[in-house]
Parts: structure tokens; sequence; C-alpha cells
């Protein structure tokens, strides 16, 4: 049985000497797929493996029970325009597939969160400015799709705000909390921000820093069986 379906690459690896093996986000769920003969006269037939999150329409042939379905053909739904020639965007991609690797689970799933990254990836490329913030804006709002949602509270002052790993944003004294003050308003600021405003925030890198740091712990907290991750250290040193 042949399908066709769009889905994201979330990551690749090869396979023998001429195959490969694809783990694809798709909006009914993780799939991964069995690229046979990539290179075609001594011509790699999908250069665009090379990079994160390639948007692709995937044409493949059902496996056997045991077997992953066998790649027929991959087109790009998608054509990156600046992502392919970009580090920093790379680096950015690079972390929004890693993240979604790791902690996007089956039981999980739905077509919010396939349509939320597609979303995010074209705005990645096709956006003139990408702040700092960018990052984190994306990791929290994956992580409310995820279930656990940091929650929304009212600016009622600087010194009330805080961000526990347990609670998320709250207005407790909690002495968990690992943001307080400007750092928990700044991430509440984020959070609230459309992503083609995060520029005009103008929050000190600093207090950015800190607010990625706690967004990793946030998840580790709520995924401690995943273990750490690779990108973000990449990450930082390009986006400050």
């Amino acid at each position: 049985m042949q399908a066709v379906e769009e889905c994201i690459v979330l990551h690749s690896l090869k396979y023998g000497e001429n195959s490969m093996v694809v783990k694809c986000l798709t909006k009914s769920g993780l799939k991964s797929f069995f690229v046979k003969s990539v290179l075609a006269k001594n011509k790699n037939k999908y250069p665009f493996l090379a990079y994160p999150l390639a948007i692709t329409d995937c044409h493949y042939i059902m496996g056997r029970a045991g077997s992953l379905p066998l790649v027929k053909q991959l087109s790009l739904s998608y054509v990156s325009k600046s992502t392919g020639y970009d580090f920093r965007r790379q680096a950015i991609s690079t972390f929004m597939a890693e993240l979604s690797l790791k902690y996007i689970r089956e039981e999980s799933m739905s077509s919010d969160i396939y349509n939320y990254l597609r979303k995010n990836i074209v705005f990645l490329d096709s956006s003139p400015l990408i702040a700092a913030s960018f990052p984190v804006k994306f990791a929290f709002g994956l992580a409310a799709l995820l279930g656990f949602d940091t929650g929304i509270v009212d600016e009622k002052g600087v010194c009330e705000i805080q961000f526990s790993l347990e609670k998320g944003l709250s207005t407790d004294n909690s002495p968990q909390a690992v943001l307080k003050g400007e750092d928990a308003l700044n991430l509440l600021a984020i959070i609230k921000c459309p992503e083609n405003e995060l520029s005009e925030l103008n929050l000190a890198s600093q207090s950015v820093n800190r607010i990625f740091q706690a967004m990793i712990l946030y998840f580790r907290y709520h995924f401690p069986e995943s273990g750490s991750m690779r990108s973000p250290e990449i990450l930082h040193e390009l986006m400050h």
C-alpha cells in the first residue's frame, strides 16, 4: 500500500553504505521511514536531509509487520529561504528539532503540535529578524501543547511574580522558585508576546540567558527520564 504524507524531519541516521533511517513528525504522530539508495550517480538525492527540520512530502510504501515504511520519493513541501545559509538560524532549528525529538510523545501528540512546529519553522526561516528570546518562546509554547503550561498571571509587580519548576508562573512566595523579580516578569512578557514582536521587548541578554536555563530545567523536571540536550550550548554561544 502506497501513501503520501507531509512530514517534518526531526532526525536522520545513516544506515549501511547508501541508506538512511529518518524520524519524522506527521499530523498523525511520530514515524520512522527507511530511505534506500540515497546516492544516485555519486550525488545525494536528498541534500536537504543534512539540515534540521526539513518540511517534506513523503511518498512511501507501507512495510510489513516489524519493518519500516520504505520511502519512494521525498520532495520539499516548503523550500527554505535563509535557514540553510544562516548559522544562527541553523542553531535555533537544531535546538527546535532536538527539543521536539526528545519530548514529543505519542500519547500527547495532536495535529496542533504539528501545526505549531511547522508554523515556527516557517517563521524562523522567513522572518527578517529573530530575537534571542525566540527559542524560549518556542519551547514554552511547545510545553503548553505537551500538557505542562506555565500559566499566565497578572502583572502585580516585579517582586510578586515567580517561576518554579513545579508550578510554572505564579504569585506564590515559593522557596523553590528558579526565576524571580525581573526575570520572572520578562518570562511572562516573552510568553505573552507574538513571535514577530519579541525584538521590541529589549530584554537584557543576561536575563534571557537565565530564562533559557530555567526553561531547560523545566523540561528536565517534567521529563526526568529524557536526559540532557546537546544543542543548547551551541545555541547559547550564537544567540548572545
